[in-house]
């Protein structure tokens, strides 16, 4: 049996939190069509907290055109920066809760997906196709995650034991005082940021995201996101979850071929980098693209 015949007899959620993603929403909501073609049975959830712009208009306009789906109005969960991840880790929760009280407990797949701008471009389905049909390979592999375009951004929810092994923000916020912030975030974050050729093999991960991650059902159902560490930091709400989903013995990956566009303000050429940095960072890109990608 062909890998697509497969696919259409699976079912899948496809989640996530939306503040102020207005904007954005038209070509997110494009590609998870362009997604969702690959199931027999989909259920779109989204959790919304905090928005001021039209965000839940357009997504109930959308689901109302013959697509099952639920929106959580989550209200104001609050605006207090420190508190961004423990948010959206709210959010995500309120997702996993709903579709364990559902009926949906029991489809194939779970697809949580930001949806600001990195799904803000046309993301290929070919990519996505790849993507499951590794998921599919092993019944150990238990979540998948995008790369992203030009360089793999998403840092601060990736752990690898060589690629980056612990939080790379914990290390910039505990630098020393002699160093500088920007320098702090050149060695923890920015030299991190490398170009992934999408014909490589899957990386093999205890954690990443990157704006799409496609989960084993009951894997994610028993796994939740939390937003601050055991001593009050913030951290990525992905890491948690990953870790309860590693306790399962499930394997995650990235899948190189899932290709998203990463958002300029995460990368080193961005405005808040230092001109220095900016050349020196093209030449160190240049040459990351003419050698292999090595774990």
């Amino acid at each position: 049996m062909s890998g697509e015949a497969k696919l259409r007899r699976s079912s899948a959620v496809f989640a996530g939190a939306v503040r102020n993603c207005g904007l954005y929403l038209p070509t997110v909501l494009e590609n998870l069509d362009r997604f969702s073609a690959f199931f027999l049975d989909v259920r779109f959830v989204f959790a919304v907290s905090d928005t001021t712009d039209d965000s839940v208009a357009i997504i109930r306009e959308w689901l109302g055109r013959g697509r099952s789906g639920a929106v959580l109005e989550l209200g104001r969960l609050g605006d207090d920066p420190d508190g961004r991840t423990e948010r959206i880790a709210c959010a995500r929760n309120a997702c996993l809760d709903h579709i364990r009280d559902s009926s949906a407990a029991c489809y194939d797949y779970l697809v949580m997906c930001d949806l600001d701008n990195v799904l803000g471009s046309p993301v290929a389905s070919e990519g996505f196709a790849a993507a499951l049909d590794w998921l599919d390979l092993d019944r150990s592999h238990a979540g998948v995650f995008a790369n992203s375009s030009p360089y793999y951004y998403d840092i601060w929810s990736l752990r690898h034991r060589s690629w980056c092994p612990h939080d790379c923000w914990h290390a910039i916020w505990g630098r020393s005082k002699r160093e500088s912030f920007i320098a702090a975030k050149i060695r923890e974050v920015y030299s991190r940021q490398i170009a992934l050729p999408q014909a490589a093999t899957p990386v093999e991960v205890d954690s990443a995201f990157g704006g799409l991650g496609i989960y084993r059902m009951p894997y994610a159902l028993r796994s939740s996101y939390t937003g601050n560490d055991s001593e009050g930091r913030p951290v990525s709400e992905h890491v948690s979850f990953n870790r309860d989903i590693s306790r399962q013995d499930g394997k995650l990956f990235i899948v190189p071929p899932l290709v998203v566009q990463a958002p300029q303000e995460h990368l080193s050429e961005g405005k808040q980098s230092p001109w220095w940095w900016r050349l020196r960072s093209s030449s160190y890109r240049a040459f990351n693209r003419l050698r292999p990608v090595s774990f």
